[in-house]
C-alpha cells in the first residue's frame, strides 16, 4: 500500500490538474493494478482531490453529425495563447471527435484563413496519405477564417464536407471547446510562457503527451493513440466499447427523463 500511495503522490505532483480517475488511469495504463476507489480515498485523505466541476447549459446535438467511427467527424477552432514578451500566438487544431485524437495543428503568430488551412492539410496528409476521405465532416464555427472562400474551396478540394454550427452556440462545437479547456488547464496555465518559442515548445510537448499519455474519460480512460490502436486491431474491443457507450447514453437519457418527470410533478403541486 505504501508503494501505491507513493505512486499516487508522485503522479499527483506531476499532474496537478488531474482528478482521481485520470491518476487511476495513468497507473492502470502503466501496469499498476489498483482499485479506482482506493485511489479516490487516498487522494481525498491527502487533500489531492480536485473540486467537483458541474457542466452547465449543455444542449442537444440536434441534427449535427454524430460520429460512430474514426474520421467521421473532425472539429477545428482557434485558440489564443498569450506569452509575456511576444504577445499573442494562435493555435489552430484539428481533432477527431470519435477517438479524441488531436490529429494536427498549426501554431503561428498570425491568425489567417491560410493558417487554418495548414492545419486541415496536415490532418489530411496524416489521415489520408493513401487515398481520399470517405464522408469525413469538418465542423467549425462561423469565424471569418472559416467563412472565407479560400478556406471553403480548400476543404471542398480535399473532398471533406463542411458543417457549420449555428451562431452563438459554441456548445455545438463542444469537443474542440472541451479540448481547449483541457489544454489550458493541463498544460498552458501551469507553465510560464515567456516567448513565442516557449509556447511553441510547450504545444509540441502537449501534442505528444495528450495523444500518448493523457487518459480520456470518454474512451475508456485510454490516451487517443492507444484507443485508436485497440479500435483498429480488435473487434472484441470495438463491440465492448460501443455496448458500454450505448448503456451510458441510455442511462443518461433515463436520468434526464426522470429529472423532467420530477420537475413536472413538483410544478403540478
Amino acid at each position: 500500500m505504501e508503494s501505491i500511495e507513493s505512486e499516487i503522490n508522485k503522479l499527483s505532483g506531476e499532474r496537478t490538474t488531474y482528478g482521481y480517475r485520470r491518476i487511476w488511469a495513468l497507473m492502470r495504463n502503466s501496469g499498476i493494478h489498483v482499485n479506482i476507489k482506493t485511489v479516490r480515498r487516498i487522494m481525498k485523505r491527502k487533500n489531492l482531490s480536485l473540486p467537483y466541476a458541474r457542466h452547465k447549459n449543455r444542449t442537444r446535438k440536434k441534427d449535427l453529425t454524430k460520429p460512430v467511427n474514426i474520421n467521421m467527424l473532425w472539429e477545428t477552432d482557434i485558440h489564443y495563447v498569450s506569452t509575456i514578451h511576444d504577445g499573442m500566438a494562435y493555435l489552430m487544431s484539428i481533432k477527431d471527435c470519435f477517438t479524441k485524437k488531436w490529429i494536427s495543428y498549426e501554431f503561428s503568430r498570425t491568425c489567417t484563413a491560410k493558417d487554418c488551412i495548414k492545419a486541415v492539410e496536415k490532418a489530411y496528409a496524416i489521415r489520408f496519405s493513401n487515398g481520399n476521405p470517405e464522408n469525413t465532416v469538418l465542423r467549425t464555427d462561423n469565424g471569418p477564417q472559416y467563412q472565407s472562400e479560400i478556406f471553403k474551396n480548400t476543404v471542398k478540394l480535399l473532398d471533406i464536407r463542411s458543417e457549420y454550427i449555428q451562431k452563438h452556440t459554441p456548445e455545438d462545437n463542444g469537443d474542440i471547446e472541451s479540448f481547449h479547456s483541457s489544454l489550458k488547464m493541463d498544460y498552458i496555465w501551469v507553465t510560464d510562457l515567456e516567448t513565442f518559442e516557449d509556447a511553441r515548445n510547450l504545444i509540441e510537448y502537449a501534442f505528444t503527451d495528450y495523444n500518448t499519455i493523457r487518459p480520456h474519460s470518454s474512451i475508456s480512460f485510454l490516451p487517443p493513440d492507444e484507443f485508436e490502436k485497440r479500435w483498429n486491431e480488435s473487434e472484441e474491443f470495438r463491440n465492448q466499447f460501443l455496448e458500454n457507450k450505448k448503456r451510458k447514453e441510455e442511462r443518461i437519457l433515463k436520468n434526464r427523463n426522470e429529472k423532467k418527470r420530477r420537475l413536472k410533478e413538483s410544478v403540478s403541486f
